[in-house]
């Protein structure tokens, strides 16, 4: 516990740490090795978000905790895209198994932030959290030491989605999205959704010309629909309309390029949707007549 505490600011570790410890172990009592890993977790994150000031009373914090939810869709949708781009490379019969093997496990690894995104908008967010920067670690890890890529290269081609999943884990608390599934069935039932979906449009066939686009809006439109209508009425300003599609636009760029009019489209689209809001805002404040 006493390194868990060093992450906090030198001022709040001497006013609350011994109050943290006492809560940390209360709730790690004779639990299980899981327990107490997923307290460590919830202890790292909020050491990192009182670091950053990102408590739910602030601004970045309450934008942060808007983007999130978008956040994680874009990351798991990255996820899928990625797994199919690497799948040739893991079933190639040609290619040496110094080869297949990181490309398998890069398969894998995308898999379970795949999971870990579905865990997480269903409501099990510290969990899912945890799971989806994992899962962007360690495939940003095997193309570093595996590939031969080179750090460089690999943290141009990484940063967006780490620092996308870093979002995710820094949610604040208490702003987090409420639970959507409540029950273990209902969990298992979006897992195993989630795993038929992102195998088949890694494993199936895609309709000519569509360049993979598929593996990245379907999976971000069923991220948007499990997150639901409290993802978007936590969108209240234009800077959180804007920060939130920042991720799908960044991650998904197969799909705002493949055309001349697909990416503009959007970004127009975008900033009428910013706009409205802010109009909607500003009308929301003004005074009642005759007050």
């Amino acid at each position: 516990m006493t390194a868990l505490l060093r992450l906090y600011p030198a001022g709040f570790r001497r006013e609350f740490g011994d109050e943290i410890a006492m809560a940390y172990h209360e709730a790690t009592r004779d639990a299980g090795r899981a327990a107490r890993v997923r307290e460590a977790l919830d202890v790292t994150g909020h050491a990192l978000r009182m670091r950053l000031g990102l408590g739910s009373a602030g601004r970045r914090g309450q934008l942060l905790a808007a983007v999130a939810p978008f956040a994680v869709t874009a990351v798991g949708a990255s996820a899928v895209w990625w797994a199919g781009l690497m799948l040739p490379g893991a079933t190639a019969t040609r290619l040496p198994a110094e080869l297949t093997i990181p490309y398998a496990l890069l398969v894998a690894a995308h898999l379970v932030t795949v999971l870990g995104a579905a865990t997480a908008l269903s409501g099990r967010w510290s969990a899912g959290a945890w799971t989806v920067f994992a899962g962007c670690a360690a495939a940003a890890v095997i193309e570093a030491a595996r590939l031969g890529g080179g750090v460089e290269f690999v943290l141009l081609l990484r940063t967006p989605l780490l620092l996308a999943a870093l979002a995710v884990v820094l949610c604040p608390a208490d702003l987090r999205p409420r639970p959507r599934v409540r029950t273990g069935a209902g969990l298992a039932a979006v897992v195993l959704w989630t795993a038929l979906l992102a195998g088949v449009l890694t494993l199936g066939p895609l309709p000519d010309g569509s360049f993979g686009v598929l593996r990245f809006a379907v999976p971000a439109a069923a991220g948007l629909a499990l997150a639901g209508r409290p993802a978007f009425a936590g969108l209240r300003t234009a800077p959180a309309v804007l920060l939130a599609a920042l991720p799908l636009f960044v991650l998904g760029t197969p799909l705002w390029t493949r055309d001349a009019y697909t990416g503009p489209l959007a970004l127009v689209l975008l900033l009428v949707a910013a706009a409205a809001v802010s109009i909607r805002r500003r009308r929301g404040r003004r005074p009642l007549d005759g007050v």
